[in-house]
């Protein structure tokens, strides 16, 4: 900022009777305005404005805005015509206006891009919520497909289980079928053979003996204790007989001493094993009669 009051050839604001204007505002009678417009005429105040503007260009710097304002100031303190006049910086508005246009276009520019930012965010946020449903629905029907397929396997296990019940169930009544007929056969070829035991003359070998067993035995191991008891106490035959009148009829055909009548019939070479099959069944017959015995006490 230039110093008027050290200039040696400008007029400061003190110099010559000038009174120093107020900073913003103020109003001088005519009489004022005279007395001070013949004191210092225009011309120093131009001489004085080109002095300053000289000076500040030899310095290389542009016009000062105090240099300017007070030299206005001046010049409407001589000026007869103004009665208020308001210090202002018209270049200094103007600049304040540029800026402010400027700063006012930045602002629109940066509203513009946060909007479309905005607009951006917004369809993105659409755009992710709607495939987020998409998602979602997508899992579902596979959840569904899902549950689906294990309500199908699960339905194939039942009916799979339910049928293989069945087939069970319809496999053990054909056994307790096939069972039920050996048993009623083989009661009535064990009866019949006895039957004709003692009138017949044929040999009597191991296989052709009429044990009471299901089954045919193939040696005395086949003769055990839980065949005599299925056989006998089979509730296909001789409903009318007690447990124990059946063990006691059994007894009666297989005790040794009188079944020692057929073993001259039986061949020299399986008379042992008939033997040892009829002590084994006359053992289990007579185990059989003493637990009737103790469970009737």
């Amino acid at each position: 900022m230039t110093d008027f009051h050290h200039s040696p050839s400008t007029p400061g604001p003190h110099h010559g009777g000038y009174r120093q204007p107020q900073p913003h505002t103020y109003s001088r009678s005519q009489s004022t305005l005279d007395t001070a417009r013949a004191n210092v005429p225009w011309e120093h105040m131009a001489e004085a404005f080109t002095w300053v503007a000289e000076e500040e260009y030899m310095k290389g710097r542009k016009r000062s805005m105090k240099t300017e304002d007070w030299v206005r100031e001046q010049q409407h303190f001589f000026n007869p015509k103004a009665g208020n006049y308001p210090v202002t910086r018209p270049r200094a508005n103007k600049i304040r206006r540029q800026e402010w246009e400027e700063l006012i276009y930045v602002y629109g520019i940066e509203a513009d891009q946060w909007m479309r930012q905005q607009e951006r965010a917004r369809r993105l946020a659409e755009e992710r919520d709607k495939a987020k449903v998409r998602i979602q629905d997508e899992l579902r029907r596979i959840e569904a497909r899902f549950q689906e397929k294990r309500d199908a396997e699960r339905r194939e296990r039942e009916d799979g289980r339910r049928q293989a019940h069945v087939e069970r169930r319809e496999k053990e009544a054909r056994d307790r079928a096939k069972l039920d007929k050996l048993i009623l056969d083989g009661w009535t070829s064990y009866e019949s053979q006895w039957a004709s035991l003692p009138s017949s003359s044929e040999s009597l070998e191991f296989k052709k003996t009429p044990w009471p067993l299901i089954l045919p035995p193939r040696n005395t191991d086949d003769i055990t204790r839980d065949g005599i008891v299925a056989f006998l106490f089979s509730p296909l035959h001789s409903q009318n007989q007690s447990r124990k009148d059946r063990i006691r009829s059994a007894q009666l055909r297989w005790h040794p001493d009188r079944f020692r009548r057929f073993l001259g019939r039986v061949p020299e070479t399986e008379r042992a094993a008939v033997e040892e099959g009829v002590g084994i069944v006359a053992r289990c017959l007579n185990e059989l009669m003493e637990r009737e015995k103790r469970s009737r006490y």
